[in-house]
């Protein structure tokens, strides 16, 4: 799996949004709705949204204790 990471210049790690939903596994339309969800502000840059490091985490979260309620 190809992960594609930016590091701006204070060190902050930003990944684009297929690059979240291949380490999650999840469709477009879930990713989509949990960030909305979270309330996310993403970063333009080059014509794509980039979010931090701890949105990842978040959404790793919350897609680790979904799958947990569901067992």
């Amino acid at each position: 799996m190809k992960i594609i990471g930016y590091i701006t210049e204070e060190e902050n790690k930003l990944y684009d949004f297929d690059t979240i939903r291949k380490i999650l596994n999840t469709s477009r339309s879930k990713l989509h709705r949990d960030i909305k969800k979270n309330n996310v502000v993403g970063t333009k840059y080059k014509n794509q949204f980039l979010y931090s490091e701890r949105t990842l985490f978040i959404m790793m979260e919350d897609n680790l204790i979904e799958r947990l309620n569901n067992d």
